[in-house]
């Protein structure tokens, strides 16, 4: 085995066991067979001191998330794991959208409610106007319209950072590591759209276009309930987060997905709630750490039996079935199967427009199946993510 050969079985390893087994020998023949030079000095050279092409790498690292954040035709385990990041992708938007809402309700009723209390300066304002950009991410994402959520959802990002910046500016370094914290937490579903991928299922709008409106009401209710000027405050944010978690884990639809999904949102919660804990404590807020003490502890007591129970049913699920396997037959196509034909040059021939699974837009590749057609306006790509590597000697 060649250095350069060693390499590319190094960055397979990002795929899950199974694929890797039933592809893996064909990936390293077509990279191998793309990155070795015809000259034989050359070869010699790229052999042992070549490596894989970033492109080639971050092709693999695409293809490794699609795969272990599987979609309808995926082995049970990451279909499950596929499902449990998508919801946490939709209820992290449905949260984000919700204070968004709320907060354009408490510039409404703040003054009018507390007339003494100064009026929210014009930078605040503009900061609760950008936040709403998370409204509008998250009905993209339900609506189906997945590259705009995504678009939409990472600048919301950038007034989170601009908010916690000037909150550092005023504050200093003292609250810098639940400033940290509370942005991390924030991009946790934006990463997590990664698993809106094309084998993804739709998302069912009705349940999730209620919930927004009906979680604007009972948070701003909340805030009317439980905020007083001067400081006394005794359900912040992160007790928000904690309430609501601790709810849906009383009331969440039963399943792995489900189940896992709630977990990753406690541990979030937990540590949200952590670091503010320890905000408190260096401020001296008694209430507020007795407060937050109990809820921390509640959502430990509860999320801790979620995740062992979601780590367990995720890991009785079979991690095999549902990978496309070479066969005289594949549905590689969207619309209908097709057969694989041997044609001129050893090549295969199949009509299909828009392969649908990875290792078969893989095996598409690799035999150079994939004819081009007016719906592929550039070569296919490989696999599923990038170009196709250039292998000498056959057509593309």
């Amino acid at each position: 085995m060649t250095e350069l050969e060693r390499r590319y079985r190094r960055v397979l390893r990002l795929l899950p066991g199974p694929y890797r087994q039933a592809w893996e020998e064909d990936m390293v023949a077509t990279f191998l067979a793309g990155a070795v030079p015809a000259d034989p000095e050359a070869a010699a050279f790229a052999t042992d001191y070549g490596r894989p092409d970033w492109s080639e790498v971050v092709s693999v690292f695409g293809l490794a998330v699609r795969l272990r954040l599987g979609g309808a035709d995926a082995p049970p385990r990451y279909l499950a794991w596929g499902n449990a990041v998508r919801l946490v992708a939709l209820v992290g938007l449905l949260v984000h959208a919700v204070n968004a809402l709320a907060g354009i309700g408490a510039l409404l009723w703040l003054p009018e409610r507390f007339p003494a209390v100064a009026v929210p300066s014009g930078t605040v304002t503009v900061l609760a106007l950008l936040g709403l950009s998370w409204v509008v991410a998250y009905l993209a994402l339900v609506g189906g319209y997945l590259r705009a959520a995504r678009l939409i959802a990472t600048l919301s990002l950038a007034p989170a950072a601009i908010s916690v910046g000037m909150e550092v500016a005023i504050t200093g370094t003292d609250y810098l590591a639940s400033r940290v914290v509370e942005l991390a937490v924030a991009a946790m579903p934006v990463l997590a759209l990664a698993a809106f991928h094309r084998e993804a299922a739709s998302v069912r709008p009705r349940p999730w276009l209620i919930a927004l409106p009906v979680g604007a009401v009972v948070e701003t209710s909340v805030l009317l309930a439980t905020q007083f000027p001067g400081g006394a405050v005794f359900v912040d944010w992160p007790g928000l987060a904690c309430v609501a978690v601790l709810v849906a884990a009383f009331v969440h639809r039963r399943g792995p997905s489900w189940t896992a999904a709630i977990a990753l949102l406690a541990g979030a919660t937990f540590v949200l709630r952590a670091v503010t804990l320890l905000d408190y404590l260096a401020a001296g807020q008694h209430t507020l750490i007795i407060v937050a003490l109990g809820e921390g502890a509640a959502v430990l007591v509860v999320g801790v039996p979620l995740a062992v129970r979601a780590i367990r049913t995720l890991r009785d699920l079979p991690a095999t079935a549902g990978y496309p396997q070479a066969a005289p037959t594949a549905r590689c196509c969207r619309w209908h199967p097709v057969a694989w034909k041997p044609g001129a040059g050893g090549q295969a021939r199949v009509s299909a427009r828009s392969c649908l699974f990875a290792a078969e837009t893989f095996c598409c590749q690799r035999i150079h199946a994939c004819q081009r057609c007016p719906a592929w306006p550039s070569a296919p790509r490989f696999p599923a993510y990038g170009t196709a590597p250039t292998v000498p000697g056959r057509p593309r």
